[in-house]
């Protein structure tokens, strides 16, 4: 046998490895990167799914208010909630005025257990001030809520 084919076979038994070694790693990163594709898919439905809870709550909860199923003040509070957590510049937009010096007006009310602890006299104060505030509001929240609950949110870019 020749130096050029012991040189050759000598390659070979190198080379052989060495190829199923990269074919190995490259079927490693194909299967690695699969998954992640497969995981930031099942993110991104996970994702869409929350934003569309989120309008439809959104929507049920100026509905309500409308329907006088809901207190306004009640629906406020929950509508700022709901609107920051899908796309806080809505909150900020001048459709929803009325909703937000509403919503400034009343924040600071207690509620829950923090109403509970007061005293009857004070419940009845803050009830009439908050029934007042939302006679007052009542027309131009009703307005907003009417704007809101046909909102298609297109900032919001998962749900498109």
């Amino acid at each position: 046998m020749s130096l050029a084919t012991l040189l050759i076979l000598l390659a070979i038994l190198v080379i052989i490895p060495l190829a199923w070694y990269a074919w190995r790693l490259t079927r490693k990163v194909q299967a690695l990167e699969a998954e992640q594709e497969r995981e930031e898919a099942e993110a991104a439905l996970q994702l869409r799914k929350h934003q569309e809870e989120l309008i439809s709550d959104i929507r049920f909860v100026s509905r309500s208010v409308l329907q006088q199923q809901c207190d306004i003040t009640e629906g406020v509070l929950r509508l700022e909630y709901l609107l920051k957590g899908l796309d806080p510049d809505v909150w900020e937009m001048e459709e929803l005025a009325s909703v937000r010096a509403h919503h400034t007006a009343t924040r600071a009310m207690p509620i829950l257990d923090e109403y509970k602890a007061l005293t009857p006299k004070q419940q009845f104060k803050i009830d009439k001030e908050r029934l007042t505030l939302e006679h007052d509001n009542r027309l131009t929240i009703e307005r907003d809520l009417k704007w809101l609950s046909t909102y298609s949110f297109p900032q919001v870019t998962l749900i498109q």
